[in-house]
């Protein structure tokens, strides 16, 4: 039997944030795979399912992203770049969080997203999933980030063990954050 690595400076087995770690990273790897691979209508301009109507929707509520939105929606152009780009960072966050390479990069990344688009959480149709969606992806994302999560079951192990502790940048805050 594997010995169980435990989280230094508590008993939480490792092993125990590879559900969170999963979940979290699936959510933005499908929430990328719907619309750049399984539907890429959707960030086509002119098709009807294209989700650029969705910062129309968002524009009210967009807080300190107004001005950019405004920009974005006022040309196209910018518009579609932005949503695709968003789309592919979704995909990549995601892929990134279930194979656990550079997981709390990774996590910040989602983190990011999901506290980006928190004021629209309301916006649909069904309030209370995106509301609780939006707050799991949030919780989770941090959880991520301030753990080893991707050194068990993930690539971050070799990374680890190979490089040892790396932080994001050498400033106060991010130093304090590790690549894996």
């Amino acid at each position: 039997m594997a010995k169980m690595e435990l989280n230094e400076g508590n008993s939480t087995r490792m092993e125990y944030i590879w559900p969170i770690r999963f979940a979290v990273g699936w959510m933005f790897l499908d929430g990328g795979l719907r619309k750049a691979v399984l539907k890429p209508e959707k960030l086509d301009p002119n098709s009807s399912s294209f989700v650029g109507g969705k910062l129309v929707n968002f524009l009210p509520h967009a807080g300190p992203f107004k001005p950019f939105l405004l920009m974005t929606l006022e040309n196209r152009t910018l518009d579609v770049t932005f949503l695709t780009v968003f789309s592919y960072v979704e995909l990549l966050v995601g892929i990134m969080i279930v194979i656990g390479l550079l997981t709390r990069l990774a996590a910040l990344g989602a983190l990011a997203m999901s506290v980006g688009f928190a004021p629209a959480y309301w916006l649909g149709s069904t309030c209370e999933d995106e509301w609780q969606i939006g707050a799991l992806l949030t919780a989770g994302s941090v959880v991520l980030m301030l753990t080893a999560a991707g050194r068990v079951w993930g690539l971050d192990h070799f990374l680890y063990k190979k490089f040892g502790d790396r932080p994001i940048a050498n400033v106060p805050i991010l130093k304090w954050i590790k690549l894996w």
